[in-house]
């Protein structure tokens, strides 16, 4: 209790930036482990309780949902909930940060900004030399080079590339899963996903797939690889039918 309390007594101290409004919440186990991976908080074990760092303080804090933001929805801010019942939002990168033991950052708040958090190192970096500075800059920029995924069911062309497996975590087992290859988007204008996976579902067993054949089907396309050849995971394919 004394030490519950120790953390509350910290509140005083913290800065919270609470949700805009209404956020979303986690449907169900799956989707908490899903987004906690693409965060990178966790990898197989879901964890439930963080540390969120002020300056020479420290309070548990645990995940209650996330707001989108961008375009597309594609980008993320993690709502937490402190122990006295708080809620503020954050980065999940820094949330991340501040599990470290090695952590000595200050966490900033700006109320006027139109990013959510910011983030102010006590200890200014080295200068980068102009050499350090252009290898970076273009591994950036390389690494920024990604395809824009339809945000609807769309209809799809792909060739069966393998059958394989994939462990479930939920179940402890492995899950039966279809490798695709080729794989686009049909529309007005063709979009190349290339790669992708799916789970090997009864009415893709039903349409007895084969390896090396091609088919067309409906679904929708997501940014969750399966490795680091095989980027998008293809949802709930329907309608499948083998092209000729």
């Amino acid at each position: 209790m004394a030490n519950n309390l120790s953390h509350i007594e910290k509140s005083e101290l913290t800065k919270y930036i609470p949700p805009k409004g209404e956020f979303t919440k986690f449907l169900s186990d799956e989707d908490y482990l899903e987004k906690g991976q693409l965060w990178g908080l966790f990898n197989k074990n879901p964890k439930h309780e963080f540390l969120f760092k002020g300056q020479d303080y420290q309070r548990i804090v645990k995940i209650v949902g996330y707001e989108t933001y961008g375009v597309t929805a594609e980008y993320h801010t993690i709502i937490i909930e402190f122990e006295d019942g708080n809620l503020s939002s954050i980065h999940p990168a820094y949330l991340k940060e501040m599990q470290s033991p090695n952590f000595k950052k200050v966490y900033i708040v700006d109320e006027n900004a139109s990013k959510p958090t910011e983030v102010k190192s006590e200890n200014p970096k080295p200068k980068e030399t102009k050499s350090t500075s252009t290898t970076k800059a273009s591994k950036e920029k390389k690494e920024t080079v990604t395809i824009v995924l339809p945000t609807e069911k769309s209809h799809f062309n792909g060739t069966v590339k393998e059958f394989s497996t994939k462990y479930n975590h939920f179940n402890d087992s492995e899950e039966e899963i279809v490798i695709w290859e080729n794989v686009i988007v049909k529309g007005d204008t063709e979009l190349t996903i290339g790669d992708a996976w799916c789970s090997l579902s009864k009415s893709l067993k039903a349409a007895e797939l084969e390896v090396g054949n091609s088919y067309q089907f409906d679904g929708k396309v997501v940014d969750k690889k399966l490795n680091k050849e095989v980027k998008y995971k293809l949802n709930n394919p329907s309608k499948v039918a083998k092209l000729s």
